[in-house]
């Protein structure tokens, strides 16, 4: 009896892993705390469509590929395009509609998206992938997808010119395996400890490696030639056994790996990508039990539709989720999102991606967009429908793309104050229109010059202290302290004022989306607070996580004085976790005490602006009012 073998056109237990993949993606965009590795999803789609691609079109002899360049890329764009431009469509025509604040950044992202470059858009524009305050871009999961097309653009000429210089494949596979290696060693050489790791997250450059892993698994695992015949019982066991523990080692991944640990971008997405390789190798084998496993029918549905899926699952989330509940998953609104998620990618699935795939663009076209009014009787439901509907998206669509609506909100945001700094009598006040030159977004990891090196007396506009909307009614008290330095981001802003009432010599120094990693370069332009008679309001944390060397390096600084810790309250994944590193050196160091802003805030929403960040009037009161009454029990 003949062996059962595989081709490269369909392997159900692949359909498995995108089920998997896709299903953690959507997990950590929806800040389950048992999910976050979930991103590591991405890696597996990567390495996924590095092996299918290159086993498609790699020969089983010779060096012609066995799809023409053109051929191949219609192909390519008959898969991803339409569904990723409807998307794309219905997601601004929608902003536009109920979302207008959106509209001055997604007009960019639209455009980057359709372009397939949205990754080096949001490096340039400096998006964090990690986090955004407000609502996020809807369109960011697009990243992923603007590399698969860059790397489906290059990756068969690369191919054609591999197999003909190397001529083997073997020789060719480690040509490749270099080159993985090499693009992996270029993100640990980018990454920064501590500062957002979006810049070697988002990179073509630094994320090719996955690619390149899944194209070197089909030089060296041809899908085609895995056969169940002439393979020892003792070879299924131990294919059996590796495909376990590749298995377990994803799971354990998802679980407990998170977007801020250092080893993760110096070698640790190389080793799980090659853990990714070898699943997949394994799961492609006809004997594994693990493929079969994975081929359970939802399993395989969700799969199918994954592509959709994963389009879908982040506008959705971004547009259906009030701003300042975003990490903090309610279970009937999760519900609800994934009941929408999972129609409307079977809708994809079934009017856009299929008929396109099997008729192509002409046909496709005729059928739902040529309008015929003498044949609207004999129209199916869905063509009527679609008729309907396309032209008034696309009248909204390129309403919004015009900039007619959603200038507004750009002012607000420009007349914001990016920089606060308070010196005893002088008030020094920057905006994101002062700065344009040296623009700063709300994203850490991106280092002024200013941050660099302060001089508390800067060369700025200064103004006298003066009563803004942001002060609360607070009377000066008898400062117990020889000195008080205030050190924060964007929260600090919103208080200063008020602080600065109360304490009139206090010096503040705060910035938008200022980091740990930032305020350790900051701290020796005021050594002379490191006195016992002075106190250090330190409010970090806002912006992300850090690590336990930079948090120290800055609690060392003011070793000799009084510091006062400032907890957060964001929306965001990372508040745990940097509540908890806070809490930890508030019991490890005798100066410190931690002021528990979290507690006093979590119940009151409406301390808070829209973004769910920044403080409104009782916010500001209430936190002016927290850290005075620790200071004043302190003395």
């Amino acid at each position: 009896m003949s062996g059962k073998s595989f081709n490269h056109r369909y392997i159900p237990g692949l359909d498995g892993i995108r089920a998997l993949a896709v299903l953690a993606v959507i997990a950590y965009h929806f800040n389950f705390k048992w999910a976050s590795g979930g991103f590591l999803g991405v890696d597996i789609f990567f390495v996924l469509s590095g092996y299918l691609i290159t086993s498609t079109i790699l020969p089983l002899k010779g060096n012609k590929l066995t799809v023409g360049l053109k051929k191949f890329w219609i192909g390519r764009f008959r898969r991803l395009l339409p569904a990723a431009y409807v998307m794309i469509i219905v997601t601004f025509a929608w902003a536009t509609l109920f979302h207008k604040e959106l509209l001055h950044t997604l007009r960019g992202d639209a455009i980057s998206s359709i372009f397939y470059s949205s990754n080096w858009w949001f490096i340039f524009h400096k998006l964090s992938y990690f986090d955004s305050f407000g609502s996020p871009s809807p369109l960011k999961n697009l990243w992923s997808l603007a590399i698969e097309e860059q790397f489906y653009l290059l990756w068969p000429i690369l191919l054609m010119l591999g197999l003909l210089i190397a001529k083997k494949k073997n020789k060719l596979a480690i040509f490749v395996f270099l080159g993985a290696l090499g693009s992996a060693m270029l993100m640990a050489i980018l990454y920064q400890p501590g500062a957002d790791p979006s810049r070697v997250y988002y990179g073509t450059d630094t994320r090719s490696f996955e690619l390149l892993i899944g194209c070197w698994l089909a030089l060296i695992w041809p899908m085609k030639r895995l056969s169940s015949q002439k393979i020892s019982t003792n070879h299924v066991y131990q294919l059996n056994s590796v495909s376990l523990v590749a298995f377990s080692v994803f799971i354990v991944s998802i679980l407990f790996v998170n977007e801020y640990q250092s080893f993760l971008y110096r070698g640790g997405m190389f080793v799980f990508c090659l853990n990714a390789a070898i699943l997949i190798g394994c799961v492609c084998h006809p004997v594994s039990i693990l493929g079969k496993l994975l081929s359970w029918k939802p399993l395989r549905w969700i799969g199918s539709r994954s592509y959709g899926i994963y389009l879908w699952h982040y506008p959705i989330i971004v547009l259906g989720t009030p701003v300042r509940e975003i990490g903090n998953p309610a279970y009937w609104r999760v519900t609800l999102q994934l009941l929408i998620i999972f129609t409307i990618a079977e809708l994809s699935y079934r009017f856009i991606e299929m008929p396109i795939r099997k008729d192509g663009f002409r046909c496709y076209f005729r059928q739902y967009f040529v309008f015929n009014k003498h044949k609207w009787g004999s129209f199916t439901l869905a063509r009527k429908i679609s008729t309907t509907l396309i032209p008034l998206f696309l009248l909204v669509f390129f309403t919004g793309m015009t900039g007619v609506v959603g200038e507004e909100k750009i002012e607000s945001i420009e007349s914001r104050p990016t920089t606060i700094k308070i010196d005893g009598g002088t008030e020094q006040h920057s905006t994101h229109r002062d700065s344009e030159k040296e623009q700063e977004t709300s994203q850490p990891g991106s280092l002024s010059d200013e941050e660099e090196g302060v001089d508390s007396n800067s060369d700025q506009n200064a103004v006298e202290p003066h009563q803004g909307e942001n002060e609360t009614e607070v009377h000066p008290v008898h400062e117990s302290y020889n000195g008080i330095l205030a050190i924060g981001d964007s929260v600090m802003i919103d208080i200063a004022s008020s602080l600065h009432n109360i304490y009139p010599s206090i010096t503040i120094d705060a910035k938008i989306g200022r980091q740990v990693s930032q305020a350790v370069k900051l701290a020796p332009n005021y050594a002379s607070f490191n006195q016992p008679d002075k106190a250090v309001i330190i409010q970090l944390g806002t912006n992300g996580y850090f690590t336990n060397t930079q948090i120290d390096t800055l609690l060392k600084a003011f070793s000799n004085a009084d510091i006062y810790l400032v907890n957060t309250r964001v929306p965001r994944s990372w508040e745990g976790k940097v509540n908890q590193a806070l809490q930890q050196k508030a019991q490890e160091y005798e100066n410190i005490t931690l002021i528990d802003w979290h507690a006093t805030a979590i119940n009151h929403p409406e301390f808070f602006a829209p973004d769910g960040v920044h403080l409104e009037q009782k916010g500001i009161a209430s936190l002016t009012n927290l850290i005075q009454q620790a200071i004043d029990e302190t003395n």
